[in-house]
């Protein structure tokens, strides 16, 4: 059998490679102070890049009890995500709303952390389209990370404070 989100992963991966040195070329015509700036920058992406997926890819599998379990992150920023038994990625037009908040979530929470891990994270009505069952999850995950930074959570609703409450 042929492990589909491997080749995804490389096909994404060659992908990214093709792009970074089509625009080194470019940037040789163009700008050699550029050319060294991006020679600087780009793996300093990757890298981040390569960390903020692993760790979205970590928070999401927790935010949907284990449901998704396998994750890319483009250099476009764009996402593939696959569910236990699906061969294939897609990407989150094929999801729901809910899904879709989740994954933002986690995208948000592993940028939060990759980038600015002293700032305090600043929520506004970021549960409002979770069921109970991920809620109580990305509660439980906020938890978790007021451990060691400021997590402010806005909301209009009392389900939060609900559940916070029978804790």
């Amino acid at each position: 059998t042929i492990n589909t989100s491997l080749s995804s992963d490389v096909v994404h991966v060659m992908a990214s490679m093709i792009t970074i040195v089509g625009s080194f070329f470019m940037m040789l015509s163009i700008s050699p102070p550029l050319l060294i700036i991006s020679a600087i920058t780009i793996p300093i992406a990757l890298i981040l890049t390569a960390q903020i997926t692993k760790r979205t890819q970590e928070l999401f599998c927790k935010l949907t009890g284990q449901r998704y379990d396998r994750l890319t992150l483009a250099s476009d920023l764009s996402v593939d995500v696959g569910a236990k038994g699906e061969d294939t990625l897609h990407s989150m037009l094929w999801r729901s709303d809910g899904t879709v908040d989740q994954l933002y979530l986690a995208l948000r929470l592993a940028v939060a952390e990759e980038l600015t891990p002293d700032a305090p994270i600043i929520l506004d009505d970021a549960l409002v389209r979770f069921d109970d069952t991920r809620m109580k999850a990305a509660l439980e995950i906020l938890r978790e990370m007021a451990e060691t930074k400021q997590i402010i959570l806005f909301t209009c609703q009392s389900r939060e404070r609900n559940v916070e409450e029978v804790k």
